[in-house]
């Protein structure tokens, strides 16, 4: 219970940037931007898992992307609380407003209810990783991912890599979204596939334990 509590406090500590900070008005642009290339004849299950995967990498950006985020987390760990309860609550207020998009964009772009749940499973997988990354890097990995999700993240690794002299960059690409949260994966969430669910859910827990380690990192480099 006391690692729950933990974990909630750091959510709730992140909470407020929906409306204090222009967090809530990117989210907004992003889901109305959606929404529009449903009207446009897009994919619903599509617009999904995008709503879901960027929605995750710009909350990530908001939740711990700031220098100030990072120092903040020697000053956490001098209360009862852990590395891993700080890296999963705000994991969780990572993965809160990017599901929360995808349910919408789902709803409004008219698609049924597999799809938001791939929505949904692909932000908690992107989350994890894009909380380590933003963690390590700062807003410019996230705005790395989110430019790399938007224009290739739902693209089979097969399609990347499937000519004749692919070369180092393609096959860069296609390793990445073979081996990380990757939206072509996650479309087959919708289709009851177990697999997909079991990637999604183990890059959720890789991400935290790794944002738990820069945690750590950070709080002994602070003191």
């Amino acid at each position: 219970m006391h690692f729950l509590r933990c974990s909630f406090a750091e959510w709730t500590l992140v909470r407020p940037r929906l409306l204090r900070t222009r967090f809530g008005a990117w989210l907004v642009l992003l889901g109305a931007a959606l929404i529009w290339l449903g009207t446009r004849g897009a994919d619903p299950l599509g617009i999904a898992l995008h709503a879901g995967a960027l929605g995750a990498v710009l909350s990530a950006a908001f939740a711990a992307g700031s220098a100030a985020d990072r120092a903040a987390f020697a000053i956490a760990l001098t209360h009862p609380t852990t590395p891993l309860a700080i890296a999963c609550g705000r994991w969780l207020a990572v993965v809160i407003p990017a599901a929360a998009l995808a349910a919408a964009c789902t709803v409004a772009a008219g698609g049924r209810s597999t799809a938001g749940l791939a929505g949904i499973v692909a932000a908690g997988a992107v989350a994890g990783c894009a909380l380590a990354a933003v963690l390590l890097g700062g807003t410019g990995a996230a705005l790395v991912l989110f430019i790399f999700m938007a224009l290739a993240g739902a693209i089979p690794p097969e399609a990347i890599v499937g000519v004749a002299e692919p070369g180092a960059a393609r096959l860069a690409v296609a390793s990445a979204l073979e081996l990380g949260p990757a939206l072509w994966r996650y479309r087959d969430v919708a289709a009851g596939d177990a697999g997909a669910l079991l990637h999604a859910v183990a890059w959720a827990m890789l991400g935290v334990v790794l944002a738990s380690g820069v945690v750590r990192r950070a709080a002994r480099q602070a003191s």
